[in-house]
């Protein structure tokens, strides 16, 4: 397998990204080959969208938001914005809320500050889906593909690990998750429960030459990865809060604890 990184201009508010794409992969005498899975970073998808936010913008705030930040040692304006683009707030730390944004968990809603500018944060983009999906299209079409796979990614925190990984928050064009129930292991023992991440061990491989800091890398493409390719994907990484195994666990602790 092989990985290349793309870099980019500094992307702005409304930019069309897809076409700065085009010509940075052009300029840098590159190509889109039949069977490439290419990673596009969220934060400049969500800056080509418009999502970003002065916080000397927010205007209003509500008596959560004030005692939120109080609480979590926060910016009052940051966490009135964070309310606002999550579906659920689970609870928080010094400096972080964990929240539940598009069917996943996420640290402050995954607003962030860096490369954003001044007193500016980015918001999480639009339409993940539908953008995955539209670019998958246009990128096809731009270089004549029959076979072709994209990725919106982004970095989260693990339980009990320290660092970063990286995560596939929307793909286009190929199966990201690999049943494997059913199968048998070497000693002929059927799997019941594995299904591999393929989406998000591709996004984590591409990590290490993503960058949207001075390196402006933030599109890697990822060769000879050998996945399904289908316009009708069967499965997708989301799971419900039910059938989570950390969710289902730390609310038990969470209770438990309320009523001690």
């Amino acid at each position: 397998m092989e990985l290349f990184s793309i870099k980019l201009p500094l992307i702005k508010e409304n930019d069309d990204l897809l076409n700065i794409i085009f010509e940075s992969i052009s300029k840098q005498g590159k190509s889109l080959k039949e069977g490439d899975i290419i990673v596009i970073a969220e934060k400049v998808i969500a800056t080509s969208q418009g999502r970003v936010v002065n916080l000397s913008d927010v205007t209003h705030v509500s008596e959560k938001a004030k005692e939120m930040a109080k609480e979590y040692d926060m910016d009052v304006r940051f966490v009135q914005l964070i309310l606002q683009e999550a579906s659920m707030i689970l609870g928080g730390m010094k400096h972080v809320i964990l929240a539940q944004v598009n069917d996943f968990l996420i640290a402050n809603a995954g607003i962030d500050q860096s490369n954003a500018g001044p007193n500016k944060v980015v918001l999480l983009p639009k339409d993940l889906h539908k953008v995955a999906w539209g670019y998958w299209k246009k990128l096809k079409k731009e270089f004549g593909l029959n076979n072709l796979g994209v990725i919106i990614s982004d970095s989260r925190v693990q339980p009990l690990r320290k660092g970063t990984i990286g995560i596939a928050i929307a793909t286009a064009g190929f199966e990201p998750i690999e049943d494997l129930r059913g199968h048998h292991d070497l000693f002929n023992r059927p799997m019941e429960i594995t299904m591999r991440a393929i989406a998000d061990d591709l996004t984590s491989a591409a990590q290490f030459l993503l960058s949207e800091a001075d390196q402006q890398t933030p599109v890697v493409v990822i060769r000879e990865s050998n996945v399904e390719f289908t316009e009708n994907p069967q499965l997708t990484p989301e799971m419900a809060p039910e059938e989570c195994l950390y969710m289902n666990i730390f609310s038990k602790y969470l209770l438990r604890n309320q009523d001690k």
